[in-house]
């Protein structure tokens, strides 16, 4: 079930402008990591689009993955073993990639935690309304090793004309695109002109990323020490 939703207004002229060019838009989750392997991937394309985008979303309602593929730019991640997974919880993965559930990680974060020989690719998936559980992000998991990750209340939306599939690593933006941090509001309200950009301007809560921003930096939020990231 969707508790968050983020609406789009398009001005007039922009969606003929956009529909022209060959615009998608791109839909992005956000986490919070210390590990440093990993990456977004691109979580949901919208190919049509009229005058008002509504996206609607679970802020709580995730799956955890392994996968044999490797990290690497334009490639997809394409998920192995999957469980159902929240914030609090561990996901053990047995040496044959099976995976496990059980609460006892720190709130607010999901820990993976590797009892396997060999190496895999980990993550988090979620769905929009409408579709189903689509990776977001992707980690090296070594052997005996554990990933920590903490989903934020936040998305990024870009328009870009390549495309892109869900679940492909999209190493820098190539497009305008909006950060989104939701922060416990259910909904929020943005609009995009093609001449002028995104706005609210003077939103606390939302801010602009120029293309061929590198979106790692954006998508996968260093918490750093000692404390939790805001979002």
């Amino acid at each position: 079930m969707s508790d968050r939703t983020l609406t789009i207004s398009l001005s007039d002229g922009t969606v003929q402008a956009l529909q022209q060019s060959g615009f998608r838009l791109y839909v992005f989750r956000v986490l919070a990591s210390s590990n440093k392997s990993g990456v977004p991937l691109v979580w949901a394309r919208v190919d049509s689009y009229i005058e008002s985008i509504v996206l609607g979303f679970s802020s709580t309602a995730f799956a955890s993955y392994v996968s044999t593929d490797a990290i690497a730019v334009d490639a997809p991640i394409v998920m192995g073993a999957t469980a159902a997974v929240g914030a609090g919880q561990v996901v053990s993965v047995a040496a044959g990639g099976g995976l496990t559930v059980a609460n006892g990680a720190p709130t607010g974060d999901v820990y993976i935690a590797s009892a396997a020989s060999a190496c895999y690719t980990c993550g988090l998936a979620a769905g929009t309304a409408g579709m189903s559980m689509q990776p977001f992000c992707a980690f090296t998991l070594y052997p005996q090793v554990a990933v920590t990750m903490q989903p934020a209340d936040a998305i990024f939306v870009m328009w870009a004309t390549s495309e892109y599939d869900p679940s492909v690593y999209m190493q820098r933006s190539l497009g305008p695109g909006l950060f989104i941090a939701f922060d416990g509001a259910p909904e929020r309200a943005v609009s995009y002109d093609i001449v002028e950009g995104w706005g609210p301007a003077d939103a606390d809560w939302a801010y602009a990323v120029e293309t061929d921003a590198d979106l790692t930096a954006i998508l996968v939020l260093d918490p750093g020490p000692n404390h939790p990231t805001k979002f």
